[in-house]
C-alpha cells in the first residue's frame, strides 16, 4: 500500500512451507521496486511504513554516528557527561600518558584501543563511500574518525608498546593522585601492531585533503608493521597477555590473515613491492587452515577456516568478532595483485568460503540470519583453545558444550551446525552475524554474486526488525525499538546492543524483556560492525 494515497500498488500470495526451524507463512514483494514509502496490509494486519529506494541505510548511519559521538571519552558531551577520565594513566619506561580519548566501550565506561581502531576503520570505509554523494555526512564521518585516530596515535609509546585497555565503571574526577585513579594496561603484542598498521595505512589513503597528516600516518603505519614483525619473530602467535581484551581469542589463522591484510593496505599506500611480497607470504598459513575436503553432510560443506594448521578446532566467535578479516585479506590480495601466479588460489578460497555461507542459510530460513557456523564435537578437549575463546565458562562448560551442539543441526558424526554461538558468560549475537555479513558482502562484490550480497544485507534487516521479535535493535531506527542497557551515559539515539542471545543451552533466539548486560548492553563494537556493513550497500553517486 502507498503510505500517502493508501492505495494498493502490489498484490501477492501468502505461501506456506516447512523449514528446518518450523512451518511458516511468508510473503515476498521483491518484484515491486518503485521508490517511495509504503506499508503492508495482510487481512487485518497493517505494518508500519518503510522505504524503497537507494541508500535506505543512510538514516541509520546518522543515528549510529550520534551514538558514537555520545560515547566519546575525554571531552564533554552535552546532556551526557563532562570531560572524563583524564586520571586513567598508562605508564611505560618512565613515560606516562592520560588514557582518555577515543570512545567508551559500552554501557560501562571501559576503553579498548583496538575497539577504537575497528570503529575508526568503519567510519573511514563509510566516509570513502560518501565522497561523491553526501558532503555533510562525509564531513561528520571524517570528524569522528579523526577523533578516534588521535587516540590511537596518542596511545603509542614509540617503541612498539602502546596503552591498550582499561576497565572503568565510574566517572572519575580527573584529578591525578587521589583514590579514584586507575591504571591502563600496556603491552607490545604483535597482533595489535599488525592491526593498527593496517588501520593507520587505510587512514593515510583516506586523508587525501591533509598531506601532512597523511605523511605522519604513513610513517607510523610502516613503523608499527615493523614492530609487529620484530615481536612476532620473538614470541610467535601466543602473546595475548590481557585476559579482558577482545583480541584474547585470536587464532593463528586469523592472526596471519590480519598481518597479510595490513601488508596489502601498506602496498596500496606505498606501492612498495616489499609489502606485496609480505602479504603473499603471510596469507599462506591462513590458506593452509581452510577446510577444502567436504564434510559428510548432504551439502558436502567446506570452505570454513580452522584456528591453526592442525585443523582440529574450527574458527568461532561468541562475543567480539573479526571473522571478516579472512575475506578482507583475500579480496584485497586479489585486487592489489591481480596478475600474481597465486591469484586463482586466492580466488578459489574466496569462492569456497562464499559457497560455505550460502550452504548454511537454509538452516535459519525463512529468516535471513547467517548461522554462527560449524563445530566439531571434540573441540572442547583442546583446553588451551577452549578457554581462550570462552571467558568465565563455568565448571560444567565442557558438558554444556556438547549439549549446545546437540541442540543445533547434526551434519555428520563429528560436526554440528549452530545457528547461534556456543557461549556461556558473554551472550549476544550482533558482532558475529554482522561480521559474517561483511564477509558475505566482500565475497559478493568480488565474485559478482547477488546471493552473497543478499546474505550480507539480510544481517542489517535482522537488526532493524526482520527477526522473530519484530523489534529494531538500533535505537531510533525503524519501529518498535526498546530501552537498552546503558546505565552510565543513558539512552542514546543510534545505540546498538550486544545482540539477541539464546536461553541456557538452546539454539533458538531469546530476547527477554529484562534489560541487562550483556545482551542488551549498548556496545561500540556493534556500532562499528553496523557501519562497516552498511558501507557495502551505500551508493557513491
Amino acid at each position: 500500500m502507498d503510505s500517502e494515497t493508501k492505495q494498493p500498488v502490489f498484490s501477492g500470495e501468502v505461501k506456506e512451507a516447512d523449514y528446518s526451524i518450523g512451518r511458516f507463512q511468508t510473503i515476498n514483494f521483491s518484484e515491486f521496486n518503485k521508490p517511495g514509502k509504503y506499508f503492508l496490509k495482510l487481512g487485518d494486519v497493517v505494518t508500519a511504513g518503510f522505504n524503497i529506494g537507494p541508500n535506505i541505510w543512510e538514516n541509520s548511519a546518522w543515528r549510529v554516528l550520534n551514538f558514537i559521538f555520545c560515547e566519546r571519552c575525554g571531552m564533554p558531551v552535552a546532556e551526557k557527561h563532562g570531560s572524563c577520565h583524564g586520571d586513567i594513566i598508562a605508564s611505560h619506561n618512565g613515560i606516562k600518558l592520560a588514557y582518555s580519548g577515543g570512545w567508551h566501550d559500552a554501557g560501562d565506561l571501559s576503553q579498548q584501543t583496538l575497539q577504537t581502531g575497528d570503529v575508526v576503520y568503519a567510519l573511514l570505509e563509510m566516509a570513502n563511500k560518501t565522497k561523491n554523494s553526501n558532503k555533510q555526512l562525509l564531513l561528520r564521518l571524517l570528524e569522528e574518525a579523526e577523533w578516534g585516530l588521535d587516540f590511537i596515535l596518542k596511545c603509542r609509546f614509540g617503541d612498539g608498546y602502546r596503552a591498550s585497555s582499561a576497565g572503568i565503571v565510574i566517572w572519575t574526577d580527573g584529578l591525578i593522585g587521589n583514590l579514584d585513579d586507575m591504571k591502563a594496561r600496556v603491552h607490545k603484542g604483535p597482533f595489535d601492531n599488525f592491526l593498527f598498521s593496517g588501520i593507520e595505512a587505510y587512514a593515510a589513503l583516506s586523508m587525501d585533503k591533509d598531506p601532512m597528516f597523511r605523511e605522519k600516518l604513513t610513517r607510523i603505519a610502516k613503523e608499527d608493521f615493523d614492530f609487529a614483525l620484530e615481536r612476532f619473530a620473538e614470541v610467535g602467535y601466543n602473546e595475548f597477555p590481557i585476559f579482558w581484551e577482545h583480541s584474547y581469542n585470536t587464532s593463528e589463522s586469523q592472526f596471519m590473515a590480519t598481518a597479510s591484510w595490513a601488508a596489502s593496505v601498506l602496498f596500496q599506500l606505498t606501492n612498495n613491492k616489499y609489502y606485496a611480497d609480505k602479504a603473499v607470504e603471510l596469507i599462506n598459513y591462513t590458506l593452509d587452515c581452510q577446510r577444502t575436503k567436504p564434510l559428510q553432510d548432504k551439502n558436502q560443506t567446506k570452505g570454513f577456516f580452522y584456528r591453526d594448521k592442525s585443523k582440529k578446532v574450527i574458527v568461532h566467535f561468541n562475543h567480539q568478532s573479526r571473522e571478516q578479516v579472512y575475506m578482507q585479506a583475500l579480496t584485497l590480495l586479489c585486487q592489489t595483485q591481480p596478475n600474481h601466479k597465486n591469484f586463482k588460489t586466492w580466488e578459489n578460497s574466496i569462492r569456497m568460503y562464499g559457497d560455505y555461507l550460502k550452504s548454511c542459510m537454509e538452516y535459519t530460513a525463512p529468516y535471513g540470519l547467517v548461522p554462527n557456523g560449524i563445530y566439531n564435537i571434540n573441540e572442547a578437549k583442546d583446553s588451551a583453545s577452549f578457554y581462550a575463546q570462552h571467558l568465565f565458562p563455568g565448571e560444567n562448560a565442557k558438558d554444556d558444550y556438547l549439549k549446545q551442539l546437540h541442540n543445533g543441526v547434526k551434519l555428520d558424526e563429528e560436526h554440528y551446525l549452530k545457528r547461534f554461538p556456543v557461549w556461556f558468560s558473554f551472550r549476544g549475537n550482533a558482532a558475529m552475524h554482522l561480521a559474517m555479513g561483511k564477509s558475505a558482502a566482500l565475497c559478493g562484490h568480488f565474485l559478482n554474486d547477488q546471493k552473497l550480497m543478499d546474505i550480507g544485507e539480510e544481517q542489517l534487516y535482522w537488526m532493524v526488525g526482520k527477526n522473530p521479535f519484530g523489534q529494531s535493535l538500533v535505537y531510533g531506527e525503524g519501529d518498535n525499538y526498546a530501552q537498552q542497557y546503558c546505565p552510565l551515559p543513558g539512552e542514546m539515539v543510534g545505540e546498538i546492543p550486544v545482540g539477541i542471545q539464546t536461553r541456557e543451552n538452546e539454539d533458538v533466539p531469546y530476547w527477554p524483556q529484562a534489560n541487562n548486560a550483556t545482551y542488551k548492553e549498548v556496545w561500540m563494537t556493534s556500532a562499528g560492525k553496523w557501519l562497516t556493513l552498511v558501507s557495502e550497500f551505500y551508493s557513491n553517486k
